[in-house]
């Protein structure tokens, strides 16, 4: 796993193998149905006046109620969700600063403007922390570690159509005053009981040349063997809000027991491992719930890294066995390097997919790595039931 840690000078460091990258935004969900955010005396809108608010013809009536933990409130309400700026990151269209009320309004007009959209929904800051502390109640550090302040604002969008998610997706990437954007597919609800895999079956969870289809060459099949992952995060990254999360990231040891990888590369110039990683215990939920908690004070934050610096962003992926994490790395060495990786939790198993590029200007198409993780997700839930 990828290994995040504050060093004894103070800062963060970054010590990353070849395998998974367990790191995310906490603002990720699932989606469907047209239903706004209920409105609360307690929650009030930070829109301006003027409206980049959606319309308030589709509240709810009567008493609203929060979502038990663990239940995600935007599952079966939106397709995508649209993060706009909190700060001013190098990257995307943040460059600048936060969103501006201008910008505001021209994200919301462009997107009731497109044929591929039925609806926007938009949630403030305070908005979203109410929902990330009930969804996230059973996990009180993780909870502790966040404030309103570190989550984004965001237009949660139902599409009138699955097939305009990609034609929205590149109308906001990159957009002044647009963060990110992030997919909410609908998860089948997994399973409670799915046990640690053997070996034999982590190999058999792990993709193969088959499932990447023409134009890729597969390597051979490695077992990984037990080792620990990362340890509990401590020290000082000289930024307030990534200190928080450090320091109240859940404690404990996290360890796996066993794993197994293969690497490919394209006829295109592009490495792609995917790997099968067994955890011991709750270490696989502990080690998602770490750097989860990392990231969500500590994105696009500079990280010292080999020498070089990375900068991690959210990548939209599709919510997959019991949870799934997307996360694009950019490396600073002799120009921008960018690691996109998906990681999908069944139970104590983890399967991840890494795709570094071997040449500028390559990049591996979202739906391809979607079809890619959704594939995964699959094979390591067929192979934990048989």
């Amino acid at each position: 796993m990828t290994k995040l840690r504050a060093s004894h000078a103070g800062r963060i460091s970054i010590g990353c193998a070849a395998t998974l990258l367990a790191i995310t935004a906490v603002a990720g969900c699932s989606g469907g149905n047209d239903k706004p955010f209920p409105k609360r005396a307690a929650v009030k809108s930070s829109a301006p006046a003027g409206s980049a608010e959606p319309d308030d013809d589709e509240t709810t009536d009567g008493e609203s109620k929060l979502p038990p933990p663990g239940v995600d409130y935007w599952a079966d309400k939106a397709d995508l969700a649209v993060f706009l700026c909190r700060t001013a990151v190098p990257r995307g269209g943040c460059y600048d600063g936060p969103v501006t009320s201008a910008q505001r309004q021209e994200i919301v007009d462009a997107l009731k403007a497109m044929p591929q959209v039925q609806h926007v929904y938009y949630e403030n800051q305070q908005q979203a922390w109410e929902l990330f502390r009930a969804q996230n109640a059973n996990n009180p550090a993780l909870v502790a570690a966040m404030t309103a302040e570190q989550l984004p604002e965001s237009y949660r969008v139902k599409l009138r159509s699955p097939d305009g998610r990609f034609a929205v997706v590149a109308a906001m990437e990159g957009r002044p005053g647009v963060d990110s954007t992030m997919d909410h597919n609908r998860a089948t609800p997994p399973p409670a009981a799915a046990g640690p895999l053997t070996q034999e079956r982590a190999r058999r969870a792990v993709l193969t040349a088959d499932d990447l289809g023409p134009g890729w060459s597969g390597g051979a099949l490695t077992d990984t063997g037990s080792k620990p992952a990362s340890g509990p995060y401590s020290g000082s990254s000289g930024d307030a809000g990534c200190d928080r999360a450090i320091a109240g990231a859940p404690a404990g040891a996290i360890t796996i027991a066993l794993g197994a990888r293969r690497e490919f590369e394209s006829v295109n110039g592009l490495r792609l491992a995917a790997s099968v990683q067994v955890y011991n215990g709750d270490s696989a939920a502990l080690q998602v719930a770490k750097t989860r908690a990392m990231l969500a004070g500590c994105t696009g934050i500079p990280m010292p890294y080999q020498g070089t610096t990375a900068r991690f962003s959210t990548l939209p992926a599709p919510a997959l066995g019991d949870e799934s994490l997307g996360i694009r790395v950019i490396v600073e060495h002799d120009g921008p390097k960018t690691v996109d990786s998906i990681l999908i939790r069944v139970g104590p198993n983890l399967a991840g997919i890494v795709v570094t590029p071997l040449a500028d200007n390559v990049t591996l198409p979202p739906a391809t790595l979607d079809r890619l993780a959704r594939q995964a997700a699959d094979l390591l839930r067929a192979t934990t039931r048989n």
